[in-house]
């Protein structure tokens, strides 16, 4: 089973949407995968001490119910519901496929517990990730200060080790363990702008290669996920001075990948490469600068634009089929299924703000963009408002239909049926990068100027836009 997973981690690991608080939960890591079928996703970080905390709780109201329970029983038997709002996945076709769990802590405990928790989730399909990785690269001062995990466990590389032990221990080895983390932290020397110009980058990088090497030494960890920067965490930078502060340093990784495979007693190790890449285009210029890179990961990119990846699964993955969706219009309708499913499950007042919030940059940069934002928020509030005045969202049309008509009274048809290779030569020509328009699948030149757009003249038939020469059928 764990070989089965790591190919399947390896093997989708081209681009991945990188772990981000607020951002990647399970309804925008739907949105992606409507956009890509292939791109790995991870989730936001979880915390192993609330998983752990909860688990123990739970499990320990199991067994004052059931005091003659043995162990395998009061696994099999407590109550999940908290822990699904950790852990669960969509469940609306497309699933989420390749997907990784990223979780944050400093006890090897809480890490065997919230692995374990994991495997529970996944016999009680709950959940079914590819991966778990341990974030060793978080700066914020909550995590890396008060915490004394993420981008702090950088500067102890033998306790990360004890980690992911517990992690592969809990989860009975049935999963990969990976980790995630910077190219170093400025713990002993405080970041400057000129005094790391003048760091001795030869020690620094003999640092970075200790703790891959610790890490790798116990066999569970092989694959890396590596910003290119390094942790200030001297000083109060916020995550956003964190991600743009300290200086990228891309040679760092080339140097692990070219470095790695030839080192004696250590298997070969997989590095991909994170922080500053933002375009399609860019990733394939990382991957011709270093020959071995397993992968790239975008995170702000995907959160701000999630539609300028429309074509990575041909671009970057060589898959020779047109993208998921034709256009946008077909992912909301898409997204709608899994936004109803979401409400008929949960409470829309506590869930709708967060399913609504996936979708706001899907229009992001195009003319009305900020008319569909606006409609987007007054539904997300509706719930809300309702709720405050008494009532509820009886008589009200379900979620779907509501985004779908917020679509339609803001947004030029032209915009919501433009295809994924249309609006990548316009984002290319934007940007001036000529270059990076390739050739479709067909031999024609990918965009409205080349190949043919398909574009017919629709109508509207309740939340459809029919084609005319349909009309007939719909009628």
């Amino acid at each position: 089973a764990r070989k089965a997973k790591y190919e399947e981690l390896i093997s989708a690991s081209k681009l991945s949407l990188a772990p981000m608080m607020e951002y990647t939960d399970r309804h925008f890591r739907h949105l992606v995968r409507l956009v890509s079928n292939r791109t790995l996703l991870y989730t936001e970080m979880v915390a192993a001490n609330a998983i752990a905390h909860e688990r123990c709780s739970m499990e320990g109201e199991f067994r004052a119910s059931n005091p003659q329970a043995l162990n395998n029983e009061v696994r099999r038997g407590y109550n999940d519901t908290y822990l699904r709002r950790y852990l669960s996945q969509g469940k609306v076709f497309p699933l989420e496929g390749p997907s990784v769990l990223q979780i944050g802590g400093s006890d090897p405990e809480q890490m065997f517990i919230a692995a374990q928790t994991v495997c529970d989730m996944t016999e009680r399909r709950i959940c079914d990730y590819s991966a778990i990785n341990l974030n060793c690269g978080c700066p914020s001062p909550k995590v890396a200060g008060k915490g004394c995990f993420g981008a702090a466990l950088m500067d102890d590389p033998k306790l990360v080790s004890e980690l992911t032990k517990a992690i592969h221990d809990g989860c009975e080895g049935k999963l990969p363990v990976t980790v995630k983390c910077r190219i170093g932290t400025d713990v002993g020397e405080p970041f400057t702008q000129l005094g790391y110009e003048e760091r001795n980058e030869e020690a620094e990088y003999s640092k970075l290669c200790h703790f891959i090497e610790t890490i790798a030494s116990n066999g569970i960890v092989t694959d890396f996920q590596v910003h290119a920067r390094i942790a200030v965490l001297s000083k109060s930078f916020s995550p956003a001075d964190n991600r743009n502060i300290p200086p990228l340093k891309y040679n760092f990784v080339r140097r692990l990948v070219k470095d790695y495979p030839e080192i004696k007693d250590y298997p070969q190790l997989t590095f991909t490469l994170n922080g500053g890449i933002k375009t399609i285009s860019e990733c394939q210029q990382q991957f011709e600068a270093t020959p071995g890179l397993n992968g790239i990961m975008i995170g702000r990119a995907w959160a701000a634009n999630p539609w300028s990846f429309a074509l990575a699964d041909r671009l970057l993955y060589d898959e020779n089929t047109d993208a998921r969706a034709n256009n946008r219009l077909e992912i909301l309708q898409e997204y709608g299924k899994h936004a109803d499913a979401e409400e008929e499950a949960s409470d829309p007042v506590k869930i709708r703000r967060f399913l609504i919030k996936a979708i706001t940059p899907l229009f992001a940069g195009e003319h009305n963009g900020k008319k569909y934002r606006i409609a987007l928020d007054e539904i997300a509030g509706l719930p809300k408002k309702l709720h405050s005045q008494g009532k509820n969202l009886k008589g009200y049309p379900p979620l779907s239909e509501l985004i779908l008509n917020a679509a339609y009274d803001t947004l030029d048809e032209e915009i919501l049926l433009r295809s994924p290779d249309e609006s990548y030569e316009m984002m290319m020509s934007q940007s001036g990068d000529t270059d990076a328009i390739k050739p479709s699948i067909n031999g024609n030149r990918i965009g409205k100027r080349w190949a043919p757009r398909n574009m017919k003249k629709y109508y509207r038939q309740g939340l459809i836009l029919v084609p005319v020469e349909d009309m007939e059928m719909h009628s």
